[in-house]
């Protein structure tokens, strides 16, 4: 535990957009939600859908003859666009709906980020969680999500409103008191996903 009169690593205000919170919810649901293995899911789909291309191919797309394989063709496709697009899109669509209809979340909090824990709060809640109750730390451009514990698994910080220098300490800091837990991604705005 901190010692009794230790100073905070960093004490900062940070509210939330509602793009954000649903950004965080998506690499949430990338995690440990219903998207999670969604790229293997999707390959298994995809190579299943080849080889029934394949299959028409050979027979010179004669469709009465081979109608399982162009139904099978047809599945494939729409399981490969169920995982890889229309998924994500449905948790954003669902962290939108939590941030809309949560009081809280829409609030000004401050956060205190101390050596072995971070302390949340304003006027209505106080949370203080451990970093061996995390077991995701992600950072991305935007944000920083932060997910475990039992109360408020998802826990989203904004880098909107940490100047250049207050990102990099905070982001050198989660990645040295969690080790394991911590991962850098790309923006999705720029490229790549988790």
């Amino acid at each position: 535990m901190a010692g009794i009169g230790e100073k905070p690593v960093l004490t900062f205000r940070n509210k939330l957009r509602i793009r954000e919170y649903a950004e965080g919810y998506r690499l949430y649901d990338l995690i440990r939600g219903s998207s999670k293995g969604r790229e293997w899911k999707a390959s298994v789909f995809f190579f299943l859908g080849i080889a029934m291309l394949f299959m028409l191919m050979m027979n010179n797309f004669n469709i009465p003859k081979l109608p399982v394989s162009t139904i099978v063709l047809l599945i494939c496709m729409y399981m490969c666009t169920h995982y890889i697009y229309m998924l994500p899109k449905k948790a954003k669509l669902k962290g939108e709906r939590i941030f809309k209809s949560s009081r809280l979340l829409s609030k000004e909090y401050t956060f205190q980020i101390d050596k072995e824990y971070f302390i949340m709060e304003n006027e209505y809640e106080k949370l203080k969680r451990y970093y061996t109750e995390i077991t995701d730390c992600i950072e991305t451009d935007e944000l920083f999500l932060l997910i475990g514990g039992i109360k408020k698994q998802i826990i989203v910080i904004s880098k909107r409103s940490l100047n250049k220098e207050e990102n990099q300490l905070l982001s050198h800091h989660f990645k040295r008191e969690m080790i394991r837990q911590y991962r850098r991604t790309k923006s999705k705005h720029k490229g790549r996903k988790i």
